[in-house]
């Protein structure tokens, strides 16, 4: 929402300072965790993604949900172009080429907020099997009295392990190392990165929490069409098979939930010309391609789903409860 903001910001400015929490401080302080868009560290640069967009403000939808960019805002090297999640918004990246826990940060996630102190916030999350997502650990030290208003500010030294920590053409980095240690995720295999908008609102009805059940508290409400977090974009350190400067290229269609039970339903960025699914007998199920599939009729078991594009045809293996 950063356009709407600037004049009201920098009145606002003087009056804050920061400094006061117990984590890295912005962008050119001592100690910043920070990564530039030109840093070498990054060797590849996500090229698109799939937005389930929020609300402009969560406790009134009457005013629509966050309109502004588009998923391939997202591709390639930060350039402060972005798309907006809105409350509660999400994004989705499934990686054709895996990242994994290397030495240091692995990944850094992109905003664009104009200075060290107007932030707003983002959960990470990650996935080797684009099913089971674990989300990297967060902690917030700002207060929770009072709501931090539309054009308010957060110090950054306060909050921890969330995107959107530092201003413009700055990444905030993660390392997979801060994750659990589990059979269900190989952090040596990362093929899916999930971002969630945090609402910043501090009543309980619809506050975001952190890794600790702490409310988290950022700059609201926001009732514009570039609302939430606005996602610039995601660079890549520690990808299998690339040690040179490139994109990734994502899976073009989300498939979700897995397992389902009743229905199925499909984000595309391509043209889908057919959906089977395929049971382990052999049985071949087709149905229309739409974003909702009423698969309720299917006996509970193991299927293949084939979707057929113009140019190829993937296949993923899916549960029915």
């Amino acid at each position: 929402m950063k356009q709407f903001l600037y004049i009201a910001f920098f009145v606002f400015l003087g009056q804050y300072s920061l400094g006061q929490g117990s984590f890295a401080p912005g962008v050119g302080r001592v100690g910043t965790t920070a990564m530039h868009k030109d840093s070498a560290s990054f060797v590849a640069w996500v090229s698109d993604c799939i937005i389930r967009r929020g609300y402009q403000q969560i406790n009134d939808s009457t005013l629509g949900k966050a309109t502004s960019g588009d998923s391939m805002d997202v591709a390639g090297k930060a350039d402060g172009m972005t798309v907006s999640l809105g409350d509660g918004g999400e994004a989705f990246i499934a990686l054709s080429q895996a990242i994994f826990n290397g030495p240091g940060m692995d990944f850094a996630v992109f905003e664009n907020g104009f200075s060290s102190s107007f932030l707003e916030l983002a959960f990470v999350e990650v996935s080797s099997n684009g099913v089971d997502f674990f989300r990297f650990p967060s902690t917030s030290q700002t207060q929770v009295m009072s709501q931090i208003g539309s054009f308010g500010a957060i110090d950054p030294t306060e909050v921890h392990n969330l995107a959107g920590k530092y201003q413009v053409n700055y990444g905030t980095p993660f390392d997979l190392e801060d994750l659990p240690d589990t059979n269900i995720l190989n952090k040596y295999a990362v093929t899916h990165i999930r971002i969630i908008d945090v609402v910043g609102n501090i009543n309980e009805r619809f506050a975001s929490k952190d890794n600790h059940g702490n409310v988290l508290n950022d700059p609201w409400p926001t009732p514009f069409p570039s609302s939430g977090f606005d996602l610039d974009a995601i660079g890549l350190v520690h990808v299998n098979g690339i040690n040179a400067i490139s994109q990734v290229e994502i899976e073009p269609f989300v498939l979700y939930p897995n397992p389902f039970s009743h229905q199925l339903s499909i984000e595309a960025l391509v043209d889908i010309h057919s959906i089977e699914l395929i049971s382990i007998e052999g049985k071949i199920n087709r149905f229309s391609p739409n974003k909702q599939i009423d698969v309720s009729q299917l006996p509970p078991g193991v299927y293949v789903v084939r979707i057929t594009t113009q140019n190829q045809v993937y296949v993923k293996k899916m549960v029915k409860k």
